[in-house]
């Protein structure tokens, strides 16, 4: 079933609305360097393909891409240094009333449940205080997040060696050794990381280039720990001294399209399973309406 809004046709609409029972998803990241070997857009490129893979899993509507969220690009990754080209900066005040305005459209179009699909960890400090907003002015629509997972290759390994060799039919042996290698190291697999690289290769593996990797470097210089230790909370966790590289993690060597296709389809799994228990759920509907009763507005 074709789930995505805008490639349906006003006559048809109301078919979509009917199969999602309300549900509607947006995908969100944002455009920004994630270091020298993938695209700048990998946190909308992945979050709008896996949340389409779930639609099919688990018929949704699948709302236009919020591309452009929560990115800081006017300080130099390090003191004296140049300022990273291609990033798009949106101040978080205009985020937030796009979205406000974006839900109202959703809702006035017949979904009352909203659900975003998130794959950039900047917007999550913005969001949780939106759905606070939401929840204080009065909405006929519930809204909610679910943050991306990044399986290759610690939750992976996890569960080729409690199923065996063979349980993630996309994988080679020589796959699995590779990830259960990385398991066993300790890899580190933030951003830009294995993971995110595992999603680009299954996605469109001509935008991902492994060849310049160890140009720079993905480990964390925790220079936010004596702020932290002090009690002090920084800007996005300190974010930007630890990894001024936009680049965190170990290289993922040897990642490939295999590893790729796995990782989609167990993420959109999962999100599947978020979407089918917010069609089903009646309690946030619930309390949703107890709150606009109870509210003096």
């Amino acid at each position: 079933m074709e789930t995505r809004w805008t490639h349906r046709t006003s006559g048809d609409f109301s078919e979509l609305r009917e199969a999602s029972k309300n549900v509607c998803v947006i995908p969100m990241g944002c455009v920004e360097k994630h270091g020298l070997h993938l695209p700048l857009g990998i946190d909308i490129l992945h979050s709008s393909h896996i949340a389409h893979m779930a639609s099919q899993l688990e018929t949704c509507c699948i709302f236009p891409d919020f591309t452009f969220g929560d990115v800081n690009s006017n300080a130099p990754i390090e003191p004296d240094g140049p300022s990273p080209e291609g990033y798009v900066c949106v101040s978080i005040d205009t985020q937030m009333k796009l979205l406000e305005e974006l839900c109202f459209e959703i809702s006035r179009n017949g979904y009352n449940k909203i659900l975003v699909y998130n794959g950039h960890g900047g917007n999550q400090v913005w969001l949780q205080t939106f759905m606070r907003k939401m929840d204080s002015i009065r909405t006929d629509f519930i809204i909610s997040y679910v943050m991306m997972d990044l399986p290759v290759p610690h939750k992976m390994a996890q569960f080729i060696e409690a199923n065996g060799s063979g349980s993630i039919p996309e994988l080679t042996v020589e796959d699995e050794e590779l990830i259960i290698k990385y398991h066993k190291q300790g890899m580190l697999i933030g951003h830009g990381g294995m993971s995110e690289t595992a999603y680009m290769m299954g996605i469109d593996p001509s935008t991902v280039h492994l060849d310049r990797l160890g140009i720079e470097s993905g480990i964390p210089l925790n220079r936010s720990i004596p702020y932290k230790r002090a009690g002090i909370t920084l800007s996005s966790g300190g974010w930007h001294l630890d990894v001024p590289y936009a680049y965190g993690g170990h290289d993922p060597i040897g990642c490939n399209e295999r590893i790729g296709k796995a990782a989609l389809r167990i993420e959109a799994e999962r999100l599947a399973a978020a979407i089918k228990l917010y069609k089903e759920d009646t309690l946030l509907w619930e309390v949703h309406e107890q709150r606009q009763r109870g509210r003096r507005w």
